[in-house]
């Protein structure tokens, strides 16, 4: 979603301070971390606190391969001052990741701003946009899982039984059964009810079977990169 704003302005950064638990963090011209809500040090840097996250980039908190799909849409926001927003996963979560420009003359450099909320249940909040998926993501939990077991959790997600899913992938039942047991062994579920609702509860059902396909490819995509050393332009 791309649209015109006016640009952020350092007093509206105290109105995000204000926030509970709101994740936030501004970025200078150089992608570096300028301003950050603590929510943002405990989601992207293990805990760290704001002070340790001043500085970094978006390669310290995410795979190399990962970070070219932030920095490009960063650039364009700070190049076009058009807001843009994407769905995505943080921590195996869905949620909404919305980048503002930062004022250039009220801040003294060019920068941009990042909003993430929560899009696991509140995604009737979002029925009025039309919002595009950036593939690349940072997981958690889900890290270890291969592309078609990633597969197969967001159609057990959406209450498909295992025959289904059979049919759906055009594999055999007892495959299926092979891909649930070895996700409940990577991610440390028992039963399928545990299982649906470790990804109902991240919200994984929302996304649609096309946007859920992008993000596979894109795990996929950033493991090929890292594997054989490809990393994101330095910012």
């Amino acid at each position: 979603m791309n649209t015109p704003s006016r640009k952020i302005r350092p007093d509206d950064l105290w109105v995000f301070a204000q926030i509970p638990g709101i994740l936030a963090v501004a970025r200078d011209a150089d992608l570096r971390v300028v301003w950050c809500t603590p929510a943002y040090g405990k989601i992207a840097g293990n805990d760290s606190t704001v002070e340790q996250m001043i500085g970094t980039r978006i390669e310290d908190v995410v795979p190399e391969a990962a970070a070219r799909d932030r920095i490009e849409s960063h650039r364009e926001v700070m190049r076009t001052g058009e807001v843009q927003s994407h769905f995505r996963l943080m921590s195996d979560t869905r949620v909404v990741s919305t980048v503002f420009a930062l004022d250039q003359e009220a801040f003294g450099h060019r920068g941009v701003l990042v909003i993430v909320q929560d899009a696991s249940a509140q995604s009737k909040f979002f029925d009025d946009v039309l919002i595009p998926v950036m593939a690349t993501t940072n997981l958690y939990k889900l890290e270890p899982l291969t592309g078609r077991e990633l597969e197969v959790l967001r159609l057990v997600a959406c209450g498909n039984s295992t025959r289904e899913i059979a049919d759906l992938l055009c594999r055999a039942e007892k495959t299926v059964e092979h891909h649930i047991n070895a996700i409940h062994g990577k991610i440390g579920t028992g039963s399928r009810a545990q299982l649906v609702r470790f990804a109902s509860e991240r919200g994984l059902q929302l996304f649609t079977e096309s946007e859920w396909a992008q993000i596979v490819d894109g795990v996929q995509r950033v493991r090929r990169e890292t594997a054989r050393g490809v990393f994101a332009q330095p910012s």
